[in-house]
């Protein structure tokens, strides 16, 4: 049978690139209750500042073409009482205020550029302006707001605001995303709605919706379907997005054993370096932090490669110690993301070491001692110890974490020493000494004492025994008085999950913590 010519398209199914039938109005149109003509003229190809939101454009336009049409037929439109936005989805009232917005976004820009140069501040502003008209401009605001709120440090500033208030504006935004047609906004749109999802979902906990806004936003930028011209006036901000996505896969691939899909080629963005900015110098260093830990690394991390090396790892580990020197410069907010992450990543390298059997008595290299992460530990303790507590709260529980990892492998290690190695001698610290800091740490983080401190503390019980009671009187926890009834419900919760858990592996907690996370301590 022959297939139907439609000599062409109409405006909107041209505008909106989908298919047309030739009877008038077309399907899609009567579908979309959209006008339907063609005037026969071409518009210009692309996506165009604010018409790029087609449906929204093509909707308005309808709206003005039936207001013109009434007035000059003397009709007045009735309004029925029951109708509904076209896409099904009604805002929950009450919920975002203008006062939460303005005070998201100071929070956000003036301490989390350096480490997530997400969105240009004016940028942000216009999205804003529009969040009462345009359903995807809305969707970013409230996940701005939701990512700010669950996954920085905004509520240990903000005592007036819960943590519930984030779980609220996470919902909404999900809801909103539900209703939204991701290939009719620009694309750096959906990019940056998808991304703070993730980081939203990260920060409660949520570990498999995490990837899997993580990967659709990586897919997106993969896709080639950035919309550049649409970033001419912010472009440094268009080239941060792919190392920030970059960075971010990365770290979830080595914290979950994740494949990536990002890698860095000839034709990667360049990164703006200049010293007059300590956030675009702060985010180079993170950048070149993670730069080596690419597909090879991860394929032998993950063990789908096992070839590996000692020379190879011992690599790694100087490019650790050079990519953030010990005369690093830069304010706290910055400095506390770049010296946990050094530290974390060093664990990770020890740990590839010994699975790998490269550990030795009489090491060519420090970083294959087997006591290697107490030196990890006394630069990770020292490193905080500078640190003020808002600028380690400020990145919220992805730094907490990377503290109860080399926390858990420093425990490891601890217990296959002699008690004699572990105490203090003199003015030096001890192991001893770091361990109680780390513990410190994750109690007093905000975040970490209710999701990683009954699962160290059960960690520290099973390996290190004697070191139960001293940790917890420098924390303060000799009974559970001082901890409310959600506290001490996730320290009951470690007794069910103690039993599911591999001890041989704890310091490397891969796949079995989103499951802790999702049905047990939150």
């Amino acid at each position: 049978m022959p297939r139907e010519t439609i000599p062409q398209a109409c405006d909107a199914c041209r505008r909106r690139k989908v298919k047309c039938t030739s009877h008038r109005p077309c399907s899609p149109c009567r579908s979309m209750a959209l006008v339907c003509r063609s005037t026969g003229s071409r518009r210009k190809k692309g996506r165009q500042g604010r018409s790029a939101n087609v449906l929204y454009e093509l909707k308005t336009n309808t709206n003005s073409d039936a207001i013109d049409e009434n007035q000059l037929s003397g009709v007045t439109p009735v309004e029925s009482p029951n109708d509904i936005p076209p896409t099904g989805y009604v805002k929950r009232s009450g919920l975002l205020n203008d006062g939460l917005v303005q005070s998201c976004a100071a929070y956000f820009y003036s301490r989390m550029l350096g480490t997530v140069p997400i969105l240009h501040p004016d940028k942000f502003q216009e999205q804003v302006e529009r969040m009462d008209e345009c359903p995807h401009a809305y969707c970013l605001v409230v996940a701005f707001c939701a990512f700010v709120l669950t996954q920085t440090g905004y509520l240990s500033c903000h005592q007036g605001t819960g943590p519930d208030m984030g779980r609220a504006l996470l919902d909404e935004a999900m809801a909103a995303r539900r209703h939204l047609d991701p290939f009719s906004a620009p694309i750096r749109l959906g990019i940056t709605i998808a991304f703070l999802l993730y980081g939203c979902h990260i920060g409660c906990g949520n570990q498999r919706q995490a990837y899997y806004f993580l990967r659709e936003a990586t897919t997106f930028y993969t896709a080639d379907m950035l919309d550049q011209s649409g970033d001419e006036d912010e472009p440094c901000f268009s080239g941060n997005l792919f190392w920030l996505l970059l960075i971010s896969e990365r770290a979830h691939a080595i914290r979950r054993r994740r494949p990536v899909t990002l890698q860095i080629t000839s034709t990667s963005p360049t990164l703006d370096t200049s010293p007059i900015d300590p956030f675009s110098l702060g985010f180079s260093h993170l950048v070149d932090l993670y730069r080596p830990f690419d597909e090879s690394f991860l394929a032998i991390w993950n063990g789908s490669q096992p070839i590996c090396t000692r020379e190879s790892l011992v690599h790694l580990e100087e490019h650790l110690q050079r990519s953030v020197p010990a005369d690093l410069d830069l304010p706290d907010i910055l400095l506390a993301d770049l010296r946990v992450s050094q530290q974390w990543l060093r664990t990770m390298i020890w740990q590839l070491a010994t699975t790998a059997g490269f550990l030795s008595s009489t090491p060519t290299h420090p970083s294959l001692d087997f006591r290697y992460p107490l030196q990890i530990a006394r630069d990770l303790s020292l490193a905080t110890w500078k640190l003020s507590r808002e600028s380690m709260e400020t990145h919220g529980v992805g730094l907490i974490e990377k503290i109860f990892e080399v926390a858990c492998t420093l425990t490891d290690v601890m217990a296959c020493l002699s008690s004699t190695g572990l105490r203090s001698s003199g003015f030096e610290m001890g192991p001893q000494d770091y361990l109680k800091h780390l513990c410190s740490l994750v109690h007093s983080l905000h975040g970490g004492r209710k999701r990683f401190l009954p699962l160290l503390m059960a960690k520290v019980e099973h390996t290190l025994p004697a070191m139960v009671m001293p940790i917890s009187r420098h924390l303060g926890l000799e009974d559970l008085g001082s901890f409310d009834e959600g506290e001490k419900k996730g320290f009951d919760a470690v007794g069910d999950v103690e039993r599911d858990l591999n001890w041989a592996e704890m310091s490397r907690i891969g796949d079995m913590t989103p499951d802790i996370y999702d049905t047990s301590l939150l």
